[in-house]
């Protein structure tokens, strides 16, 4: 394994999948000027490549985070459906709480956030995954909503039906917030120092 700080490793590690990156471009153009995006703004069929994958979460406490739809892919992942249930019961311990301060801290930013997981099967196959946390606002204008990509890294195929039992967090990628800069103040004019000659 390379050296963690080896700039290999950094590229690799900030690399994201095609449909992240698309997600991440279709949010920041649905946006008007600094505004997060409206759920009314997100139209499924600019998206259709990647609807097996996508869902929506909408935000009920900073420990419920519910599924508002789920694409089918996800869903058949699990061998269940998933609307109506906390995106937040798919991780335990640690990781659940990682994985709350990274969803309150996408709506907080109202930024972009990533995740990574390793999602394992009942008898143990496993899978990697990149997700990705866009925050929408809803009607009355609170930013309470997630437009979220579930992508497998490798093919699934191999899991032949057997669902997805347990994730297990392996990086998070927080939102960056907006950078805020003082101004620039010209420095003090002084005047010209006494001649003591």
């Amino acid at each position: 394994m390379a050296d963690p700080g080896t700039p290999e490793e950094k590229v690799t590690a900030n690399m994201m999948h095609a449909h992240a990156r698309t997600l991440v471009s279709y949010w920041d153009s649905r946006r008007r000027t600094d505004a997060v995006p409206a759920r009314a703004d997100i139209a499924a069929a600019d998206l259709r490549d990647l609807l097996g994958n996508l869902f929506m979460l909408q935000r009920h406490d900073p420990s419920h985070h519910v599924f508002r739809l789920a694409g089918t892919r996800l869903c058949d992942l699990h061998q269940r459906e998933l609307r109506e249930q906390n995106f937040l019961s798919f991780w335990r311990g640690y990781d659940r709480e990682y994985m709350k301060l990274l969803l309150e801290s996408v709506l907080a930013n109202a930024a972009p956030g990533r995740g990574y997981a390793t999602a394992e099967t009942i008898n143990g196959d496993r899978l990697d995954i990149e997700m990705v946390f866009t925050p929408l606002a809803s009607k009355a204008g609170s930013v309470d909503r997630i437009l979220g990509l579930y992508q497998p890294l490798q093919s699934p195929d191999r899991f032949h039906h057997r669902p997805i039992i347990r994730h297990v967090l392996t990086r998070i990628l927080p939102p960056v917030s907006k950078l805020w800069t003082l101004p620039v103040t010209p420095p003090p004019e002084f005047p010209d120092a006494a001649n003591d000659q």
